[in-house]
């Protein structure tokens, strides 16, 4: 669902990040100082979202009433990201501890959850903890319990953060911060694809190969995508059309997803370049739709484990050239006992979007519902051609993909690189 951006944008991608001086860091997350506030934004967090913690410094009381300093303080800190949507309500906690969450705009227009975490310990030193994040997809299970830690981080090394602060001030020297896995691979995806034009073309192309096999780590099923070249060069991670590959600059950025093949038989073996040896190519050639072609029926994906939680998306194709989308997405944290428990569940149908989230803990409590009547993003028109879809989606988003079936019953196909199927199963 990429757009095509001439190379400046993985330019703009690579080297126009936050400059902000990088310190010692906490495992799993990127740590900066701004101003006095020590900012964690965690490493692996998709770019689409938004998940990122503010410590300012701790202070006394010296007799301040607790709940009054906790409340004017998180007015102050909300103040430059927007005005909240609702009215604050401070929760109370047994241990010392207060809370409160709302929502807000920023300057875009984009609504954000934000949560407060105040604590006030035995020596009346009192922190509060900021948190402004998406609700998308269970962001909050796989971060919010690292909390904690992130609050240790700052308590025993903020004396040690300042000076390497102070010492970096002093050279002028700044430290991009380094892109994460998926940051860098969706960049290097945005410059691959070129126009349809200059692409491959499909008197270049041996054969497209297709290996779909289960992920146990994601509790769902995984797409292998081959694209297989005259040249005697195979492409080992094809996500969008073959005619919008550029394959120098693919070359160029990716290399370790190019090696070679050979025929065997009536199947394939690529060459493994980490071992040495040739392997089978596991899986079957895939099956080109009709150009034009329409279909008649609900396809599903889904994933689901511990750790990244339930989720279901379904395409319904109508014969008439008509789709609609919907996706539900559950997380939730088993109990409270390594932190806050949170339970969140995302839907979008041809109704809009719904969302929910619960906190719940020790130290922390509250919650956030929102909705949106957005469904016309999930309803549109397809039309089919070649190993591409295209959809037309009702509110003007219109977007180019790879797909393709992977079984001759047409039970199941390839959109990107995510596979669904229909599901026959009885209701």
């Amino acid at each position: 669902m990429i757009s095509n951006l001439k190379h400046i944008a993985l330019l703009v991608s690579l080297f126009l990040f936050a400059t902000q001086q990088i310190f010692a860091q906490v495992s799993g997350w990127d740590k900066t100082k701004q101003g006095s506030d020590l900012v964690y934004v965690p490493t692996d967090l998709a770019p689409s979202k938004t998940y990122k913690v503010v410590i300012p410094e701790p202070v006394h009381l010296n007799g301040q009433n607790f709940k009054s300093w906790f409340l004017t303080s998180l007015k102050k800190m909300q103040k430059p990201l927007g005005d909240p949507l609702y009215k604050w309500i401070v929760k109370t906690s047994n241990h010392e501890g207060l809370s409160s969450s709302n929502i807000f705009k920023n300057k875009q227009g984009k609504k954000l959850n934000v949560g407060y975490i105040g604590i006030n310990y035995p020596n009346k030193q009192a922190y509060i903890v900021q948190m402004v994040f998406s609700l998308d997809e269970g962001i909050l299970k796989k971060y919010t319990p690292q909390i904690p830690k992130l609050l240790k981080d700052a308590r025993n090394n903020r004396a040690t953060i300042h000076t390497a602060q102070t010492n970096t001030k002093k050279t002028a020297t700044k430290i991009p911060k380094p892109l994460t896995r998926q940051e860098k691979r969706l960049a290097i995806k945005r410059v691959i694809r070129t126009t349809a034009a200059k692409g491959v073309k499909t008197a270049e192309i041996q054969t497209i190969w297709v290996d779909s096999w289960l992920n146990v780590l994601v509790g769902g099923i995984s797409v292998d995508t081959y694209l297989l070249l005259k040249d005697g060069s195979v492409y080992t991670a094809l996500e969008i059309p073959a005619n919008e590959l550029s394959v120098a600059q693919s070359k160029k950025l990716e290399p370790k997803k190019w090696t070679k093949w050979k025929k065997v038989g009536s199947g394939y073996q690529i060459f493994n370049k980490k071992e040495g040896v040739w392997k089978k190519l596991d899986g079957n050639r895939i099956r080109k739709p009709k150009s034009g072609e329409k279909l008649n029926a609900t396809y599903l994906s889904a994933s689901g484990s511990q750790l990244s939680g339930s989720h279901r998306s379904w395409i319904t194709f109508k014969p008439n050239g008509r789709f609609e989308l919907k996706n539900i997405s559950m997380m939730g944290s088993p109990d409270g006992s390594i932190g806050p428990s949170t339970r969140s569940v995302h839907e979008s149908d041809k109704e809009g979007t719904s969302s929910t989230t619960v906190i719940s803990g020790k130290d922390v409590g509250g919650g956030t519902t929102s909705k949106k009547k957005d469904g016309s993003k999930n309803t549109g028109s397809y039309s089919i051609k070649g190993n591409t879809i295209t959809l037309k989606h009702d509110n003007g988003y219109k977007h180019t993909e790879l797909f393709f079936f992977d079984k001759t019953n047409k039970k199941s196909f390839i959109l990107e690189d995510d596979r669904y199927w229909i599901d026959d199963r009885k209701k």
